[in-house]
């Protein structure tokens, strides 16, 4: 095996690590991602629950009735921002998967077509040295 063949295949191994890697982290996100999720359906729940029930029984009802929506909607906005950011780095990290997979095929393929083609040269020298050999 040629010295560049072997350089190919390292970096080639090279990329399967990184791959291996952004694996995990695509799988970490999307654990994230789906729990965010819940948490948002359940906030979303919480709030149409609030809304069936009736609230005007006094002020200080009405007061915490509206401290409670309030605190539902800034969570449900800060979870949906989550969820966006969420998705927007699956998107991502999708793209850098593809990416470095067919990167590291590309090096692959070289480092077979190097091993091949020294192959093929030393079987040429060889054949050379041998219908040397015979001539004399």
């Amino acid at each position: 095996m040629t010295r560049r063949a072997a350089l190919f295949q390292k970096m080639a191994l090279k990329q399967k690590l990184y791959l291996t890697k952004q694996l995990h982290a695509l799988g970490i996100v999307r654990d994230e991602l789906s729990k965010n999720r819940a948490m948002k359906a359940q906030l979303e729940e919480l709030l149409e629950a609030d809304k069936a029930t009736d609230h005007a029984h006094s002020g200080m009802s009405l007061y915490s009735a509206s401290w409670f929506n309030t605190q539902v909607r800034d969570q449900l906005l800060s979870i949906s921002n989550k969820c966006e950011h969420l998705a927007k780095e699956v998107v991502t990290l999708k793209k850098d998967i593809a990416s470095a997979e067919h990167k590291r095929s590309r090096q692959e393929d070289k480092a077979t077509e190097l091993v091949a083609e020294a192959r093929k040269l030393t079987q040429d020298q060889a054949d050379i040295q041998l219908a040397e050999l015979r001539r004399r």
